[in-house]
């Protein structure tokens, strides 16, 4: 899979960021079994229930790993809900002919789903990334117009959801628990089914991970992409310092606790480059964490094993 998919932007006023297993069956032109934990601890399903701008959604999403660096993702978006998300059911049904209109302008149907078999782990990692990053609120560009050219990317590749229903059962602190099945589209006339789905997750607050709003953070320290990501064993973490200060390097888990702790020392100006080697830690996501004297810069790496 050569697509980059960019992160779903838009300034958000509220939201809650949630994390667990999605599983399914599906069967048709395809087949197998969609499941998005990796273990009994670690997954990489989660939703986010958001208001933007003057509209209400909750998204959920799963990735399941399949061959070696394949994954399966799904994808729902359902509009016009209530913040917080409430018990409800969603139940929705496409003509071929609307699909047009989905293309031309995904956000406008109340219920979306889609399911893209096959994707390599650069692609997956956007998709991460956007359901576990709470430091972009605010950027400029626009949620409806990065939805759209999702869409016009990735056409070819994805099953939509033409009929279908999302049910969810019971929200309560401990979190959020419900159900879903649909039939699904694929251009060139493929069709499948899924069946017995189910989710269930828990609430999560990444907030000790995120920038801090209120700071400002100079072009004294720059955290550059991690390489490989995915990786399995080690995964090697560039920086430049373009003034002299101390600096501290840390991972953490997707619960806020503190993994490894790499660097902690003053850095004269330079580049300079860290690795991070994984022992006796489950497959998942984890947060490279950089602190200096003007804040927090964070960025997400994924262990797959």
């Amino acid at each position: 899979m050569k697509y980059i998919i960019p992160y779903f932007f838009g300034l958000l006023f509220s939201q809650t960021l949630y994390q667990g297993p999605i599983n399914f069956s599906y069967s048709g032109a395809e087949n197998g079994i969609f499941s998005s934990a990796l273990d009994d601890t670690t997954n990489m399903g989660g939703a986010l229930n958001l208001t933007m701008n003057d509209s209400t959604s909750f998204m959920m999403m799963g990735i399941s790993p399949q061959d070696e660096n394949l994954f399966d993702l799904f994808v729902t978006i359902l509009q016009d809900t209530t913040y917080p998300v409430q018990p409800r059911t969603w139940e929705w049904s496409v003509t071929i002919s609307d699909l047009t209109d989905i293309i031309v302008n995904p956000l406008s149907f109340p219920t979306l789903s889609i399911f893209i078999p096959g994707l390599d782990s650069t692609f997956a990692n956007q998709w991460l990334s956007f359901f576990t990053d709470t430091t972009n609120i605010g950027d400029s560009l626009s949620f409806d117009s990065l939805s759209t050219s999702f869409f016009e990317n990735l056409i070819d590749d994805m099953y939509i959801g033409t009929q279908g229903n999302v049910e969810i059962t019971d929200v309560n602190e401990q979190g959020i628990v419900g159900n879903f099945s649909c039939s699904m589209w694929k251009p060139l006339f493929s069709f499948m089914n899924i069946t017995n789905a189910e989710f269930n997750f828990e609430p999560i607050d990444l907030e000790i991970l995120s920038t801090v709003p209120s700071v400002t953070i100079p072009n004294t320290v720059s955290l550059h992409q991690s390489f490989p990501n995915p990786f399995n064993p080690y995964s090697k973490i560039p920086y430049t310092v373009d003034t002299g200060q101390n600096i501290t390097i840390s991972v953490f888990d997707i619960k806020g606790k503190q993994i490894h702790g790499m660097v902690n020392k003053y850095h004269n100006p330079g580049d300079y480059i860290t690795k991070f080697l994984a022992h006796n830690i489950p497959s998942g996501i984890y947060f490279v964490v950089l602190k200096n004297i003007e804040g927090i810069q964070t960025q997400k790496i994924i262990l797959t094993k």
